[in-house]
């Protein structure tokens, strides 16, 4: 596992460290790869968060300017959810049988489900899920979502998506030079790092009620305010 993810970190490295001399190619690249993350199914083949990753990592190494690359990223994740979206609004119930999206149609209704459930925060919160974030902002579009609320919303979630995954590898950069450990540790660690924010913001009612019969008193009135729905709710 761990020579699996050295051999994709190393090559990662090798190709943004070979861009990172050229500008224009550099805002290039960050700006398609943010862009191809988000269209609908087909962003299931980026690997945007190593990319990402070590693009902070080369950030805080001086290789790249960060603004400049910020702002790539950002326009590259709202223009990739404008275009899901379109497809999706365009297409209707029809997508289920045009190709590539007739074979990920279990993942299409997954994507309808947590839109169904979430509402317009689905598409902050499906930026943040692998897997969910190619599909939930076509959803949207399917689902008749309005394009100007779809677009406030994808506009915010944008600039915190590009800071979530850039920053980290900024400061774990920092982080690992200090302690003299490399770039491609950054892959890994910024990983798990987001994996650990991801179930924290998503399931932390879960995770109060189940350590809430260990906190007393303050334990059981977490139970009773988000334990079961009052009657009539």
């Amino acid at each position: 596992m761990f020579e699996f993810f050295h051999d994709i970190s190393a090559w990662l490295e090798m190709i943004l460290e070979g861009i990172s001399s050229n500008f224009w190619l550099s805002l290039v690249f960050i700006f398609l790869v943010c862009v191809g993350e988000a269209v609908f199914i087909l962003g299931l083949l980026v690997p945007s968060l190593p990319i990402l990753l070590l693009t902070g990592g080369l950030i805080a190494q001086g290789s790249l300017p960060f603004w400049p690359i910020f702002f790539a990223a950002v326009a590259g994740a709202i223009i990739g959810d404008a275009i899901s979206y379109t497809v999706g609004f365009a297409l209707k119930d029809r997508i289920r049988t045009v190709w590539p999206f007739k074979h990920h149609v279990g993942l299409i209704e997954k994507g309808e489900l947590f839109f169904a459930r979430h509402g317009g925060k689905a598409i902050f919160i499906g930026r943040f899920i692998t897997g969910v974030k190619a599909v939930i902002p076509g959803v949207a579009g399917m689902m008749g979502m309005s394009y100007r609320h779809f677009s406030v919303i994808n506009v915010i979630s944008a600039f915190v998506w590009a800071a979530a995954h850039i920053l980290p590898g900024m400061l774990l950069t920092g982080w690992l030079k200090s302690i003299g450990l490399s770039l491609e540790l950054v892959i890994i660690v910024g990983a798990l790092v987001l994996t650990v924010l991801f179930v924290l913001l998503h399931f932390w009612k879960k995770i109060l009620l189940g350590v809430a019969p260990f906190l007393g008193d303050f334990g059981r009135s977490l139970q009773a305010r988000f334990g079961k729905p009052e009657a009539g709710h």
